[in-house]
């Protein structure tokens, strides 16, 4: 009996060992949430990733006060050097962060700190939503990003806007990678780092990253099968103002065979991406050495138009005989575009700079200038700890369309 009692004591003290080392490892993540009731994010089993074994955080952003955050899809993250400015990648309409690891893979060999962020993207596609309105755009679009200016189309809160997921991912892979350089990205009680951020991403995505570029001064900007912001004459009203990121740190791509190829050709357009003489034509060929194309088509058989659409960019992209993208000597060059270095671009303040020494004052969601120092919407997205833990929703939902937009 007596040796029973002491087996099960050692057993217990183990018990109490682990649980003592786990809770210490995160003190800092708890220190964190305890005061915003928020519950921290979650490390999330690894599936059959295409991306490089074990190299990503799988994880999905915690609650605020009880409050679910929808969507709330698993959030991807890696690095490589602690000095590479981060690659934020906002997925198409209801696509999700897990359906673009070759392309974060790709950004990953090649220097940057990649982040793909799940946010508000279900329901209607924003072209199929706004159409031929054009202030609708800038404000469903600054609604997602922000939180602010809700509408009918679009009612996301601040906490389950970009803005505040990103602060929330970034804490998450603060406190779980403390040598990683995460932190540079945000700064408590200051602008996030746009500076040392690339913005990219897919359809409705690339349009999102194209607004964000035009009211922050962003590293640059990449946009896949997108923007899809435009009909016949109409197009999204921002487009018409000068953004804070100049149109030579922007750059986009698409498919001569895709769906929106007309919406997506007009948005180019009216953002001068085309220059004088179209966009650059090619099917996998990077432009020539000396060329700086800022709108690239090609002609890559992806199969119908609707997956010409999706194709570009997500896991189903074609692969050739090694199993590599054949897509990849085109993302290559635009993710070439930024130095993955710590050194900043030309004319671009350096990662971690504060709001006084990004431009001075703010944009409508139409893109026009207000007066003040540039914020993140809300004086409730001012910290690094703020939660996500709202419902955003449109005003309806459609069966999906390919790819999304």
């Amino acid at each position: 009996m007596k040796h029973r009692v002491l087996l099960l004591a050692a057993f217990v003290l183990l018990v109490a060992i682990v649980a003592g080392a786990f809770v210490g490892a995160n003190v800092l993540a708890g220190q964190r949430t305890a005061d915003q009731g928020r519950t921290a994010a979650q490390e999330r089993a690894r599936g059959d990733e295409h991306g490089p074994d074990g190299e990503f955080h799988r994880f999905r952003l915690g609650s605020v006060a009880g409050e679910r955050l929808e969507p709330n899809r698993d959030d991807f993250a890696a690095r490589t050097a602690a000095s590479g400015p981060l690659l934020l990648f906002l997925p198409a309409t209801r696509a999700k962060p897990a359906d673009y690891q070759r392309f974060l893979a790709a950004a990953l060999q090649d220097g940057y700190h990649v982040l793909g962020l799940d946010y508000w993207n279900l329901g209607r596609t924003l072209s199929g939503t706004c159409e031929a309105d054009p202030h609708c755009y800038g404000q469903v679009q600054r609604n997602r990003f922000d939180g602010t200016q809700p509408s009918a189309d679009s009612d996301v809160t601040p906490a389950g806007s970009i803005v505040s997921r990103f602060r929330d991912a970034i804490a998450y892979l603060d406190d779980h990678d403390p040598n990683g350089g995460w932190g540079r990205f945000v700064e408590p009680r200051r602008d996030i780092a746009w500076s040392d951020i690339v913005v990219a991403g897919h359809s409705q995505g690339g349009g999102e990253a194209a607004y964000i570029a035009h009211i922050r001064s962003v590293r640059g900007a990449l946009m896949f099968s997108s923007p899809v912001e435009s009909l016949g004459a109409a197009h999204a009203a921002w487009m018409d103002h000068p953004g804070r990121t100049p149109v030579d740190r922007m750059y986009a791509i698409d498919d001569v065979a895709d769906v929106f190829g007309p919406r997506i050709r007009g948005s180019w357009k009216v953002l001068g991406l085309d220059g004088t003489t179209g966009p650059f034509r090619t099917a996998t060929a990077p432009p020539p050495t000396g060329t700086d194309p800022h709108a690239i088509l090609t002609d890559l058989d992806f199969g119908d138009p609707g997956q010409a659409h999706s194709r570009i960019v997500k896991d189903s992209t074609p692969l050739d005989r090694d199993g590599a993208p054949e897509m990849l000597p085109l993302w290559q060059w635009m993710l070439h575009r930024f130095p993955t270095t710590a050194e900043p671009v030309s004319g671009v303040p350096t990662a971690g700079a504060t709001t006084a020494s990004a431009p001075t004052g703010d944009t409508t969601a139409d893109g026009t200038a207000t007066q003040g120092t540039a914020t993140q919407g809300t004086a409730t997205q001012g910290t690094a700890t703020q939660g996500a833990a709202t419902q955003g929703t449109t005003a309806t939902s459609s069966a999906p369309s390919p790819g999304g937009s």
